[in-house]
């Protein structure tokens, strides 16, 4: 099988379909039925269960009521810490924007003053 898709993958796939197709897949496998078959899905109900049940964050409690709750102080503090990043970065965010538009405005303007000044005349140009 391996030398099929070595040499030509349609062969591979060939000697592939037809081990499956003989129960060749895995040893017994004629015999029995798929390793797979006896597979449990997972039950999400208790997953859910879990976590309504670890504390905050995510993180489960250590059994020290005292450490869990400096966790809980310290995970806080980092929150709160984050949270003001995050605000001085949207600040810095909308001073950019801010000098940006204050730029282009400058332009802009420059433009309409150059656009609207009566153009220069040079001594080579002729003079009609």
């Amino acid at each position: 099988m391996v030398a099929g898709f070595v040499v030509f993958w349609p062969l591979g796939l060939l000697a592939l379909f037809l081990k499956w197709k003989n129960g060749e897949m895995w040893r017994g496998s004629s015999g029995s039925e798929a390793p797979w078959q006896g597979f449990k899905a997972p039950d999400f109900q208790s997953w859910k269960t879990w976590k309504s049940q670890s504390s905050a964050y995510g993180f489960a409690g250590s059994g020290n009521a005292a450490f869990d709750a400096y966790k809980r102080e310290q995970m806080q503090r980092l929150d709160d810490e984050r949270r003001k990043l995050e605000d001085e970065q949207k600040a810095f965010r909308e001073f950019v924007e801010k000098v940006r538009r204050a730029k282009d405005q400058e332009e802009f303007d420059r433009f309409m003053a150059d656009r609207s000044a009566p153009p220069a005349h040079s001594p080579d140009a002729p003079q009609a």
